[in-house]
């Protein structure tokens, strides 16, 4: 079972996402947004240690600058990023044999560009929060040993949470 940093009721409750709006459509995408997205801002090891924190492996529990860091920072950046990747799926079921577009009685469907302007408003904001957990922990680093001991296979954080594209 993966472990999430953020329920649901908090990712309805801070975005524009309606409550009626399945659980089990949500969960995926708040795992991707986690895998994805925060995993290469905090680093492998602080990643590792904040999951097994929130599951209670071995005792462990999210207390302290752990709890501050996962409550202020983290989930504010993984309900935007789960946004980004929900977003263009939100209208589709995919089902044996073919993938449908739902559409509702009350409502006019968005038009692909209109989701692409969405996906780009919620990336921003992502953006915005990924960088906030980036500058507190460069600033408080000496909290948070975890952040600088990557190795090997480990995914190290980024210095920056703005995607500026290729350069050429």
């Amino acid at each position: 079972m993966a472990v999430l940093f953020v329920n649901e009721d908090k990712l309805k409750s801070s975005t524009a996402i309606n409550y009626n709006v399945d659980t089990a459509f949500l969960l995926p995408f708040l795992k991707i947004a986690q895998d994805k997205h925060l995993q290469i801002i905090l680093g492998t090891r602080l990643y590792d240690k904040l999951q097994n924190d929130i599951a209670g492996v071995d005792g462990a529990s999210l207390i302290g600058v752990y709890k501050i860091l996962v409550d202020d920072y983290v989930q504010d950046a993984i309900i935007h990023y789960a946004l980004v990747e929900a977003l263009p799926f939100i209208s589709f079921q995919i089902k044996n044999g073919s993938i449908t577009q739902k559409n509702s009685e009350n409502g006019t469907a968005a038009t692909r560009q209109d989701v692409d302007y969405l996906v780009q408003k919620e990336r921003d904001s992502a953006e915005f929060y990924g960088q906030r957990i980036v500058e507190y922990l460069c600033n408080d680093s000496s909290s948070f040993p975890e952040y600088s001991q990557n190795t090997g296979a480990d995914l190290n954080p980024i210095s920056n949470a703005y995607y500026t594209g290729i350069k050429l």
